[in-house]
């Protein structure tokens, strides 16, 4: 007998597959979980993460719905960490549901490379149940080959788009394929808001020898800033986009690694003939390798300015060499006073947190060099845009001012928000009714919310005292809950809740 967790999105035709390869497993001996199994709160986070934990295989849906959901996406990051584990065999299994296109880039990192099944619109799920089953029993592959993460086409980043950004549906993070290689077929999205941050960032890449820092919570649009930026300049600039997120964990284990793996990013991205090890020099270390090697083979070859974006840098943050690896940014921006050639080089970096938390010496790092972009929420006039471009499903001032009231600016929320009220043309009403339910709209952002909070127990405990008494008496608790997107305030004596939106949920589940 065989343990399977079921992963999908509560949306058919996901959840009537998931019903029936439920019962068909089951007729064959396997122990069988869906979350329909258990009630929702602290109970249900630590339940489904046992799930996964004690499961021998972990199937996953992955249709134009479950792609967008951000617990999905944290189903998937344990089922992978756990396949890594050498101790054990933990074997994923994913299914294709009426979805062919690519899969967005952070989901694709884990489960491109993983032989798969289809379902079509249409068919019975026999045929699913039966490949599932041998891949359980007999340890028999999947039908469908896997692929490499790179290995993408563009009419399956088109099919990606239409099923989502090109429909108004907001994906959790940004894909930057949707941009940079769709972009000469159709525009980025007709959905996206300008803001002064564009505005910003165009004028300091349009220059020479800039250092720009972007600063934003959580999903406040940091990546698709960058990457826009990155798409206009194109023709203009050699840009090289590196989205730490997308990095393996193995290549974090030391600065050497990380460094090594950077380097190698861009002699692969800008077609450098000497390869990294045969430049790399072990006596002068890894800073001052990548730092000639990038002089030698990238600004002396280049034709043209080169522009350089490293997204969500402060996962850097976490690790001891954390201020080696910034150390080094900022000694690409001091080389522009001493050796002209670093001019050609643009450098743009974006995190979330507060950086003065974790470097040791602020001036030996990029944090107070160049110019700050600080990444706001939608205002009201961004708001009422964003609501002409869904054919102003509200219809009133206050309409939008109620949609303000329940999820402030925060981007994501608000492009869900509309998206909701525009596919299945609700009042702003019946949304506000449903917000805070786990079955609702948002049920399953903010589950990943709690899940998050769940594995971090101190996080957890100050944003309830938060709730409580309207502070938060620790500073760096304070910095992570405001990087995350889920409290606002200047200090921590002045915090409270992003929204009314999760004030009402965490009240509840917290």
């Amino acid at each position: 007998m065989s343990k399977v967790f079921i992963s999908y999105r509560h949306v058919n035709p996901d959840q009537d597959i998931a019903r029936f390869l439920e019962d068909h497993l089951k007729e064959r001996t396997h122990k069988v979980f869906v979350d329909t199994q258990i009630t929702v709160g602290t109970k249900w986070v630590d339940e489904i993460e046992q799930q996964i934990r004690a499961a021998d295989f972990f199937v996953v849906f992955l249709s134009k719905e479950s792609i967008r959901s951000d617990m999905v996406r944290q189903e998937v990051k344990l089922a992978h960490e756990l396949s890594q584990l050498p101790e054990r065999a933990f074997v994923i299994l994913p299914v294709r549901v009426a979805f062919e296109g690519e899969l967005p880039c952070d989901l694709g990192a884990y489960l491109n490379p993983i032989q798969y099944a289809l379902w079509k619109a249409g068919e019975d799920y026999k045929a699913i149940g039966e490949q599932i089953s041998l891949a359980i029993h007999k340890a028999v592959a999947l039908p469908l080959q896997g692929k490499a993460v790179e290995e993408s086409t563009v009419s399956g980043i088109l099919e990606l788009a239409n099923a989502t950004e090109y429909a108004g549906a907001p994906l959790p993070a940004a894909d930057p394929r949707l941009v940079l290689e769709t972009g000469t077929v159709k525009p980025g999205s007709p959905f996206y808001i300008r803001r002064q941050a564009d505005a910003e960032l165009e004028e300091q890449i349009q220059r020479t020898g800039t250092t720009t820092r972007i600063k934003g919570m959580r999903q406040m649009g940091k990546s698709s800033l960058l990457v826009r930026a990155c798409a206009a300049e194109q023709r203009r600039q050699k840009v090289f986009y590196l989205d730490f997120q997308m990095i393996s964990e193995s290549h974090f284990a030391s600065l050497e690694s990380l460094l090594r793996y950077v380097a190698y990013n861009l002699a692969k991205f800008f077609k450098v003939s000497a390869t990294v090890d045969q430049y790399w020099d072990d006596y002068l270390g890894a800073k001052e390798s990548i730092t000639n090697f990038i002089e030698e083979f990238i600004l002396r070859e280049a034709d043209s300015p080169v522009l350089i974006l490293f997204d969500e840098v402060d996962l850097v943050f976490g690790y001891p060499y954390r201020n080696g690896f910034f150390s080094t940014l900022r000694g690409w921006h001091n080389l522009r006073a001493v050796r002209d050639i670093w001019d050609r080089l643009n450098i743009v970096i974006a995190h979330s947190t507060e950086p003065y938390l974790w470097i040791q010496d602020i001036n030996q790092s990029p944090f107070n060099v160049g110019h700050e972009i600080k990444m706001n929420d939608f205002d009201f006039d961004q708001i009422s845009e964003l609501n002409a471009k869904h054919g102003e499903v509200l219809k009133t001032t206050d309409h939008l001012r109620q949609l303000m009231g329940l999820v402030g600016g925060q981007p994501y929320l608000v492009r869900q928000a509309l998206y909701t009220l525009a596919i299945n043309r609700w009042p702003i009403s019946q949304l506000q009714s449903v917000s805070a339910d786990e079955a609702g709209p948002f049920g399953d952002h903010l589950r990943r919310y709690l899940w998050s909070l769940q594995k971090h127990k101190g996080l957890k405990d100050a944003l309830r005292d938060m709730l409580r008494h309207g502070q938060c008496d620790d500073e760096e608790d304070f910095q992570r809950l405001k990087a995350a997107g889920l409290v606002k305030g200047e200090t921590r004596t002045a915090v409270q809740m992003r929204c009314q939106l999760y004030a009402d949920y965490f009240r509840k589940h917290l």
